[in-house]
Formats: structure tokens, C-alpha cells, sequence
């Protein structure tokens, strides 16, 4: 098994080879003067399994097109198997058509992947498990809740852990049952499918004195979780935690968040992190996957 990384692994690749022990896949890259891309391996790969390490922010498009190229040309090239871990799979959120005419964009993604030959599909906390199916193959979605819970251990205490919107349900579920003394909450969220425009139905929740942590898989812009946080400290909590799988934090969404009154924000680092995130090692997560696989 070889393992490489493309312009958006974010350097997962090395420690990841070290940690399975498995040969670390130089790969020559480049852009032609007029943006266009560039790929070449520079090693035999024929016959082999080959981990291809991807995640699709930012630029996503280019990003994408750089994983398409690098999955052709290894089965060109003869691979047996080609495994893509794409931590932060983008366009995961237009998962539908909310308005007529609309590009069910996560579709057509996936069903590309599928037809380019990728044989196994591995991501990280996807915004809905169920666009998997639009993948012709085999494919994981990694639970990273046991990661929130070794770093919020012993930080956080007798938490409240807010869900932003249903969506986010499962999430909090699963990680106040693993951080003692805590409880959670649920917030309504509505959105208007034209402007984007978010608003929230804020409950009567019982936050004084206590810490808080909001937990969502995508921060982008940064509003839901700043004013969620504000009404939040506005009622008494003591500290306001912040805790994401894919921390894009476009613009000044950072110092927005800060600025709510949130104590600390945490993210995976599913995607380059901006100062003033503590990023989580998603390493972990990876090996139990390869070592799952049982890939040689």
C-alpha cells in the first residue's frame, strides 16, 4: 500500500504513513503558466493499493479537478485499488433541490468520483450521511465525536452542549453522553432559500453559571454559532465553547465568533486553520480506518 497527498491534505499524508508504516508516495505537481494543473507520479504504481489524501477546501473546484486527475492517472498507471480520503468533502450541503431548477451539486460530485474509478471513499463527518449514496462503491463516514471528547475533557464542566439546528442532534447526543454531568439543547433554525438570510426560534435554556459548548460539522461564515453564543452569554453562561469538524471561517467569521463572546473555538483539521482555532489531529481516525480496511 502507498499513500500520497495532494495540494489539500494538509500534510496528513506524513504522519500517516509513519503511523501504518506504509511507504510515503512522492507526487510531482505543478500549474502551467495559464492556471492550468499538473500531475505526475514518480514511482511505479502498478499493481498496488494506492490512499490518495484530498480535502476540497479552499478552492474547491480546483481542488477537485487535482483529486480527478491523480485517481485517472493511477488506475491508467495500473493501481489495483485506489482509496480516497477526502477529509472535508465540499459541496456536501446542496444535498437536494430546494428550488426548482437547482444542481444537486453533492450528486453530481460523488457520481463522478464513482465513474473516474475510485473504489473506496473515506470522509470525515459529512453534512448528511445519506448523499452517500449518490458513490457507486464502497464508502465511510468517520464519527469524530470520541476526538471532541479528549479535548473538551476536564476543560469543560457540567456542560449544556448546544445543537445548532436538528441537524446537529445526533452530535450532541453522542458527546453529552460522554462528558459527565452535562446536558443538551436543540435551537431551531430557518432559512430563507433565496436571500440565505438565517434566523433562530432561541429556547428558554438554563445556561447560568455553566459552560456551554456548540458543536456543528461546517462553520463558514461564522453568524449562526456568534449569535447563538451571544444570546447564550446573555443568559449567564459562564464560558462558551466552540466545536466543529470543518472550520472554514471565511472572512472575518473568526473574530466575529470571538467577538460573541466565545471563549475558545475548536476545529478538526480537516482544512488549513486560521490563528486562534486549536485544531484537533484527525490522525487517529485514519489509522483505525486503514487498519479496518485491512489494505496491503
Amino acid at each position: 500500500m502507498l499513500i500520497t497527498g495532494l495540494s489539500g491534505s494538509n500534510g496528513l499524508e506524513v504522519g500517516l504513513s509513519r503511523a501504518v508504516n506504509k511507504e510515503l508516495l512522492p507526487i510531482e505537481m505543478k500549474l502551467f503558466p495559464d492556471g492550468e494543473s499538473y500531475i505526475r507520479f514518480v514511482k511505479d504504481v502498478r499493481g498496488e493499493d494506492l490512499i490518495i489524501i484530498q480535502s476540497l477546501y479552499p478552492n474547491q473546484d480546483k481542488k477537485f479537478f487535482e483529486l480527478l486527475l491523480a485517481v485517472d492517472t493511477a488506475k491508467d498507471l495500473g493501481c489495483r485499488r485506489v482509496i480516497t480520503i477526502i477529509p472535508y468533502l465540499a459541496y456536501t450541503r446542496q444535498d437536494k433541490r430546494f428550488l426548482d431548477g437547482e444542481a444537486v451539486s453533492i450528486k453530481t460530485l460523488l457520481k463522478t468520483l464513482s465513474f473516474i474509478g475510485v473504489d473506496y471513499l473515506i470522509t470525515i463527518d459529512i453534512h448528511k450521511e445519506e448523499s452517500l449514496k449518490f458513490f457507486n462503491g464502497n464508502s465511510m463516514n468517520l464519527d469524530p465525536t470520541k476526538l471532541y471528547v479528549s479535548k473538551l475533557y476536564g476543560v469543560v464542566k457540567n456542560p449544556v452542549i448546544v445543537a445548532p439546528d436538528q441537524g446537529a442532534l445526533d452530535k450532541v447526543v453522542k458527546l453529552s453522553k460522554l462528558l459527565p454531568n452535562s446536558t443538551y439543547v436543540v435551537f431551531k433554525k430557518f432559512r430563507d432559500r433565496v436571500t440565505g438570510s438565517i434566523r433562530h426560534e432561541f429556547i428558554d435554556v438554563d445556561v447560568l453559571g455553566r459552560d456551554v459548548v456548540i458543536v456543528d460539522d461546517i462553520i463558514s461564515t461564522g453568524g449562526t454559532v456568534a449569535n447563538i453564543a451571544s444570546y447564550l452569554r446573555g443568559k449567564g453562561a459562564s464560558n462558551v465553547y466552540v466545536v466543529c469538524s470543518h472550520g472554514l471561517f471565511v472572512g472575518e467569521a473568526l473574530s466575529k465568533i470571538y467577538s460573541s463572546g466565545v471563549s475558545r473555538v475548536y476545529s478538526l483539521n480537516t482544512v488549513p486553520l486560521p490563528v486562534g482555532v486549536e485544531p484537533i489531529d484527525i490522525t487517529p481516525l485514519l489509522i483505525d480506518v486503514i487498519l479496518s480496511l485491512n489494505i496491503t
